[in-house]
């Protein structure tokens, strides 16, 4: 096929979903099934507008559908408005869009080597740089305006872990047979074949960007499966599921994901959910100051270089190369250190011979080169900041465990962001899902007043159910269940002072 005229027939397609299906799960059909399976590094281009590759059409397919067709938008509760009522985040969106003009201003200068000449950027490009920061973030107004309940929350963890258990028999194929099904379908191969020839074998690439992609793809789908598990969800199919992903997860060869998968699950399976969202922020604010920590010296490489050298020399080396060419992006970037260099190369490193010797890899330190503090604080902020407000607000709301799992598995494409750049429309769409969280208003009565629910519930709770779903431990009952019997008497009799 194609691959354009597979882009082109995604919105037909999507428009077929979204009127058979209930809204919620048409959206996230879309945004899956487009994510995995159309082309990589092909895009529809049209004049003065950014291209829109297999990242934006879906998104934009069903932000489209949604705000044009209202049958659609009225048929399922939605949060009001298409940007969210957080002043911050929608500073945060200034920021990014705003920050893309700034760049243009600031880099109208040429870079001339022996090799070549980057020309100064232009006002247009600022402007269109801006409208292409736009579109990525539609997952987040998306996910901010159709998936803020509790409920919509376990729909993208079903969704998640029945669509990865899916894909696992095309990487499965791949991993058996070698990375050719993008070439079988499309006609070529959208990455360096030799990067994924790993131990004897082969990692898969099926239909993604990446092999380091798809390992990360499966490690958070994975970590979705054990959610669903530990809050009881069809236990028999979920342990099926488990060990199909994690076999696939440790066949994929990424040992950055497995290390973010064998981190995450026993969390998931022992923390309560106060603590996952604890977890959840203690990542997300890792992440955020990662930029300060690694300039001032605050991470221990050396150690983190030991320890990969105790596992695998080749690695250890690949790491070391790594961390070099972050030392040298970094000086790179701080003589530009608000608006970045801008794109067309301009943040690469050169030397006098107008060579580029640095191959940049983590998504962080790409886009500090390319847009200063005003895009990495746009960016990661979206991402993360709702965390932290989760976990501060953890008193007023009543999280769900639903909600923790979803927080925990966002915190776990933030920590592979350091290294890679698995940033994702389901990235996105996670970070909005949880904002709309922050805005959320339920009927519950635990949640209308915040805290802990009624003391009659709490009495008829079991201390499991009642540890998995407010992520706190009941009071310690008296000896010989005086303490149900006298909560009984009371509630009854209505007199407080009879004694048991």
């Amino acid at each position: 096929m194609p691959p354009l005229l597979a882009l082109y027939l995604w919105p037909v397609i999507s428009a077929v979903i979204l009127s058979k299906l209930r809204l919620p799960l048409a959206i996230l059909i879309v945004i899956f099934t487009g994510y995995m399976f159309l082309p990589v590094r092909f895009a529809i281009d049209f004049p003065m507008v950014p291209p829109m590759d297999k990242h934006v059409v879906p998104v934009l397919t069903v932000m489209a559908a949604t705000m044009l067709v209202a049958s659609l938008r009225d048929s399922v509760p939605h949060q009001p408005g298409l940007l969210p009522k957080s002043m911050l985040a929608r500073a945060l969106i200034a920021m990014l869009l705003l920050g893309a003009v700034g760049t243009a201003v600031t880099n109208g200068d040429r870079i001339v080597t022996p090799l070549d000449v980057k020309q100064g950027l232009r006002l247009y490009d600022g402007v269109s740089v801006a409208i292409s920061y736009a579109l990525t973030i539609l997952p987040v107004l998306l996910g901010r305006k159709f998936f803020a309940s509790p409920e919509t929350h376990r729909l993208i963890l079903i969704v998640f872990c029945v669509a990865a258990c899916g894909y696992a028999l095309l990487a499965l194929y791949e991993i058996r047979m070698s990375p050719g099904l993008n070439r079988s379908v499309y006609g070529f191969t959208p990455h360096s074949w030799r990067q994924h020839v790993r131990g004897g074998g082969f990692r898969p690439m099926v239909f993604m960007e990446h092999g380091l992609r798809v390992s990360l793809f499966f490690a958070m789908a994975l970590i979705a499966a054990v959610g669903l598990f530990r809050m009881g969800w069809k236990t028999g199919p979920m342990l099926l599921a488990i060990g199909w992903l994690f076999v696939t997860v440790v066949l994929s060869k990424s040992l950055g994901a497995l290390i973010i998968a064998l981190l995450i699950i026993p969390m998931v399976f022992f923390l309560s959910t106060r603590m996952l969202i604890l977890a959840a922020a203690v990542i997300a604010m890792t992440v955020l100051t990662y930029p300060m920590l690694r300039g001032g010296g605050y991470v221990p490489v050396d150690r983190i270089t030991s320890f990969a050298n105790s596992i695998d020399a080749q690695r250890a080396a690949s790491f070391t190369t790594r961390l070099e060419n972050e030392d040298l992006l970094l000086e790179r970037a701080a003589k530009r250190p608000i608006f970045g260099w801008g794109g067309f190369g301009r943040s690469r490193v050169r030397n006098e011979k107008g060579h580029d010797i640095v191959i940049p890899d983590g998504y962080w330190v790409i886009i500090i080169g390319v847009g200063g503090w005003s895009r990495y604080l746009g960016e990661f902020g979206l991402m993360t900041v709702p965390m932290l407000f989760l976990f501060l607000q953890r008193g007023r709301m009543q999280i769900s465990r639903d909600t923790a799992i979803l927080s925990i598995i966002l915190a776990g494409n933030m920590i592979d962001l350091i290294p890679n750049s698995g940033q994702t429309p389901i990235t996105w769409l996670i970070a909005g899902a949880l904002w709309g969280r922050l805005e959320y208003k339920s009927t519950d009565k635990g949640d209308e007043k915040g805290g802990d629910p009624p003391p009659d519930d709490r009495t008829r709770d079991t201390e499991p159910r009642y540890a998995r779903d407010f992520g706190t431990r009941p009071p310690p009952r008296r000896a010989n269940g005086q303490r149900a019997i006298q909560a009984r008497y009371t509630r009854y009799t209505g007199d407080h002072q009879s004694k048991s």
